[in-house]
């Protein structure tokens, strides 16, 4: 009996390992490629930030085109030929492609960046966000169209998971101990600070201008209240730079996550109906 329930959970285990592989593989690239020495992660850096953008952008394409039917669906007949200029073609694609360029460059500075300690917050926003898509697509299956289903809950779960991730983000940053920046000039917190940093490839950079944002804003907060009397409305910019920041990462995170998503629910389909197609013709 016991070696039967062990053959049961292994065997529950590996099922889903199967079914969520595309996140687990997409997410051990990125924890891979952000932990990894200098020299390796510049060589990776094009092709990671490939992959990263191509996944954002399939995500956001969805959203996208899923709102736009919507719309058309309401306001413009079917046989008009509005509905095929208006439905989105390139400059649709090429907006979100620039989009998704920007936001995984953001993500995989911050990465970079990232203290080892932030990586369980990320590890377990992924597994809420599967755990509660499950659950979501379970309900909304009996009240929207089937073939719509997954689409609208992957539309419904973007907003709430990236909020609750960046609030996780936000608290772990400020938990973490920061350097002391009170009394320095802007200059010499970052002279003393990005000291060693010095790389001129296209990584190096991107890094560097993302230390100098990081900064920028623990220097603009410390010496809000402290000796360099430091404007209040400067305390709230680094405020803002901090929820700027950390907001761009989530949504980052979480676009992509379910751009993998879209992506293999998609090839199952295709696969699918590849597969139902042969046996037709065979039986033809």
């Amino acid at each position: 009996m016991l070696q039967w329930l062990k053959a049961l959970s292994w065997g529950r285990y590996g099922w889903l390992l199967r079914r969520h592989v595309h996140l687990v593989l997409t997410l051990g690239v990125l924890l891979f490629w952000s932990l990894t020495g200098l020299a390796v992660a510049e060589i990776l850096f094009l092709p990671v930030w490939v992959m990263a953008t191509q996944l954002i952008v399939a995500g956001s394409l969805e959203a996208a085109r899923l709102r736009r039917r919507a719309w058309l669906g309401q306001y413009l007949y079917e046989r008009s030929p509005w509905h095929r200029w208006l439905r989105g073609g390139v400059v649709m694609v090429v907006r979100h492609q620039l989009l998704g360029v920007g936001l995984a460059l953001v993500l995989l500075v911050e990465l970079r960046l990232l203290p080892l300690v932030c990586w369980p917050v990320l590890l377990l926003g992924a597994v809420a966000m599967v755990v509660s898509r499950d659950l979501l697509r379970r309900r909304l299956s009996r009240h929207v169209i089937a073939r719509h289903v997954d689409a609208v809950t992957r539309r419904l779960l973007m907003l709430p998971t990236a909020g609750l991730l960046m609030i996780a983000l936000v608290m772990t940053v400020l938990w973490l101990p920061q350097p002391y920046l009170v009394g320095l000039r802007w200059e010499e917190a970052l002279l003393e600070h990005l000291q060693g940093r010095e790389n001129d490839s296209l990584l190096g950079f991107f890094v560097r201008v993302g230390s100098t944002a990081e900064i920028t804003q623990v220097w603009v907060m410390q010496n809000a209240m402290q000796s360099l009397r430091v404007a209040n409305s400067a305390a709230l910019l680094g405020w803002v730079l901090l929820l700027l920041t950390q907001s761009a990462f989530a949504w980052a995170y979480v676009r992509l996550l379910v751009g993998a998503d879209v992506l293999c629910r998609e090839g199952r389909h295709n696969g699918g109906n590849v597969d139902r197609s042969g046996i037709r013709g065979s039986s033809s």
